[in-house]
């Protein structure tokens, strides 16, 4: 079977329209590796057929077919809210759907890569293969050796734990983009982290598969004493799943930037200010978008897109701040028309209680506060608490269908989740579909 240089499937809307829905995949450095399929994109919307054209990107450790399995989901949710509440828009509405598909994951099985998309690389993923394997290719090849005498042990002391971090520095040595002024970390910055984090994990089962659950909280607060405790049980497993943190900001940075960026810069000239240009991001699916929005390769983007949806966004909450040094994402809501819109929970247990941990420096472990609903340092994440710094924004409870957001006015608009969101995953709702939908008529 030849491969499919078209839509990969159609979602049927209003008025009998089907809508044709791509999949376009990008490798880890924002290659295009289904680049006729995009071209098919580029041209379909050349014809002025669609008024609306719907970008989603997925969030960390999805595999080919967990990514999809969420895109129709979310897409269904949608369809129903509009189908049971009758909502109308006040123009004409022939949509067309773009999922992208990033390797967002270290561990993805060979029946999880997807079908052949024409391209020049079909490959999206390594085979199923232990993370620590997928860690050992970054390191030095006559160092893999000791590498893999430290990462087999259930736990290993400061003085191995030292070492370990120290053949995986390339990993996380740049300071975090998204944050003013950052500064770069070593290795006693992220032993010290690594410490925390059993600390935060100590009462609780062996870490599951997913980098983006951490766990349970502990019913005690965390302090300098109690993360020092640790130094001599680091568990290697946490510390490839917290390192996971660092590597995927790194490839959605890539991808957003190089990838996606240019994709929505070829759909941009390809069509009118009438085709309004929708983008929804999930956890490090939004720092996909986000850097395609800012700092697309090439310069700015032609114009600005018509609205920006942040599900429960993995990107540090000072993001959006015009302080001097401004934040990294600053330059978004001058490219996005409408208010970014941006969901939080206290019941995303990634993002509130753990996601901070794995991005601070040594120097800031007694610095962590315990407070409910502040951030609880520098580098929390957006998703977890909001945002935050010199940047327009309202805070708003979720909404549910019918119930109206207030669009006129702040550059952010910062929707408390709590309600009906709960967990980093729990994105497909009629509350967050009313969101998109508040977007699209707005």
């Amino acid at each position: 079977m030849p491969p499919n240089t078209g839509p990969f499937d159609h979602f049927p809307t209003t008025g009998g329209f089907r809508a044709p829905f791509y999949t376009l995949r990008f490798d880890a450095d924002g290659r295009s590796t289904s680049p006729l399929t995009q071209q098919h994109l580029i041209d379909a919307l050349r014809t002025g057929t669609f008024t609306d054209a719907f970008v989603f990107s997925h969030g960390w450790n999805n595999s080919w077919n967990e990514a999809l399995g969420k895109y129709r989901e979310f897409i269904a949710v949608f369809q129903k809210l509009v189908r049971d509440h009758h909502l109308e828009l006040d123009r004409e509405y022939r949509p067309v759907l773009v999922g992208i598909f990033w390797p967002s994951t270290a561990m993805e099985l060979p029946w999880e890569k997807g079908p052949d998309i024409a391209g020049v690389n079909d490959a999206i993923g390594e085979p199923g293969i232990a993370l620590e394997s997928a860690f050992a290719g970054l390191v030095e090849p006559g160092e893999r050796a000791e590498f893999y005498r430290l990462a087999e042990p259930a736990t290993v002391d400061e003085a191995d734990g030292r070492r370990l971090v120290g053949l995986l520095h390339g990993v996380f040595a740049g300071g975090d983009a998204e944050l003013p002024g950052d500064d770069n970390r070593d290795t006693d910055d992220v032993l010290s982290a690594w410490a925390t984090l059993e600390a935060r994990l100590a009462d609780r089962p062996p870490l599951p598969a997913s980098p983006g659950d951490f766990g349970r909280p502990l019913a005690r607060p965390l302090g300098t004493a109690e993360a020092a405790g640790f130094l001599d049980k680091l568990n290697p497993r946490t510390l490839f799943r917290m390192l996971t943190v660092f590597q995927m900001k790194d490839r959605a940075g890539a991808v957003g930037v190089a990838g996606v960026g240019t994709l929505l810069r070829e759909m941009l000239e390809a069509t009118s200010a009438a085709t309004r240009l929708h983008l929804t991001g999930h956890s490090y699916g939004a720092r996909v978008l986000l850097n395609a929005v800012s700092r697309p390769a090439g310069g700015p983007l032609p114009r600005p897109v018509d609205s920006l949806l942040l599900l429960q966004p993995a990107v540090n909450h000072l993001c959006f701040s015009a302080a001097n040094p401004e934040g990294g994402y600053r330059r978004a809501v001058e490219f996005v028309r409408q208010p970014i819109m941006s969901t939080f929970s206290v019941h995303d247990f990634a993002l509130h209680k753990t996601f901070h941990l794995a991005l601070r420096r040594g120097k800031d472990l007694g610095e962590i506060g315990i407070a409910a609903d502040e951030p609880p340092n520098e580098y929390a994440a957006l998703g977890g608490y909001g945002p935050r710094g010199a940047v327009s924004f309202t805070e708003v409870p979720i909404k549910d269908p019918g119930d109206p957001y207030p669009l006129d006015g702040p550059e952010v608009l910062a929707i408390n989740g709590s309600r009906t969101i709960r967990g980093h995953g729990d994105i497909a709702s009629p509350s967050t579909a009313w969101a998109l939908f508040t977007l699209v008529r707005g």
